[in-house]
């Protein structure tokens, strides 16, 4: 999930995850492959700047022995640590700001820090729904970064309309550089399965996380997450 604060949450929030925030947008169009990616930092091309502003940058580049890509997306935002970690976690105002988004929900939180969710995006043609059930991991850094680790969870079947997608590889950073501001970075490579062209897949993917990262924007600031605190989570 959105890992972590299970324990600490008020109960009108419904558990997401730390996860579902990034994965979730970008996933519903990554196309599939036949063979195995080889996820290797240095063997893999350089990153190319696919859009760019004063404060959101979105990087690509191919992944070798694939025809996946590997996107960058990065962002400051106006925020606390724990501001942003809860606005994440209200699962009832998900599909306001993530692209395609339909539903999600908690499967499991076997610890605070580890949850498993399920997602489902919307489909459209020519593209059928797509649903991630992911298992998440969260911990806080010495310098106060927080870094969030995300697998696909085994064992769980999705639902009969959708395409169970395969998360290959994302990882979620986010950086305090003041005690209001945020730097955030989310690197992933998914694979959504299906016969999806490349030249449908690709271009989509990217706006579709371009459009999640400018709903945060516009929204985080005024959210009355903001107010709010996690005793887990030390702030700047």
């Amino acid at each position: 999930m959105f890992p972590l604060f299970s324990y600490l949450l008020p109960k009108t929030i419904k558990l997401s995850s730390f996860v579902v925030f990034l994965l979730i947008f970008f996933i519903s169009i990554t196309k599939s492959f036949a063979n195995n990616p080889e996820v290797n930092k240095e063997a893999n091309s350089k990153w190319l700047e696919w859009k760019k502003d004063a404060t959101t940058t979105i990087n690509y580049r191919p992944v070798i022995n694939s025809d996946l890509i590997e996107i960058k997306a990065e962002v400051k935002l106006d925020s606390s640590l724990s501001g942003f970690l809860l606005f994440l976690l209200d699962t009832d105002n998900i599909p306001n700001w993530l692209d395609n988004a339909k539903e999600s929900k908690i499967l499991q939180s076997p610890n605070n820090n580890t949850h498993i969710f399920t997602t489902e995006f919307h489909s459209f043609w020519p593209i059928k729904s797509r649903e991630m059930i992911i298992k998440s991991r969260q911990w806080q850094n010495d310098d106060l970064s927080i870094e969030i680790q995300i697998e696909n969870a085994e064992g769980f079947t999705q639902k009969k309309h959708t395409i169970l997608v395969d998360v290959v590889f994302a990882k979620w950073l986010i950086i305090p550089i003041s005690p209001t501001e945020i730097h955030i970075e989310y690197t992933f490579i998914v694979d959504a399965k299906g016969n999806v062209p490349t030249w449908l897949v690709n271009p989509m993917t990217l706006k579709s996380t371009w459009n999640t990262l400018k709903n945060i924007k516009k929204q985080l600031p005024q959210s009355k997450w903001q107010s709010k605190s996690l005793a887990n989570i030390k702030e700047m």
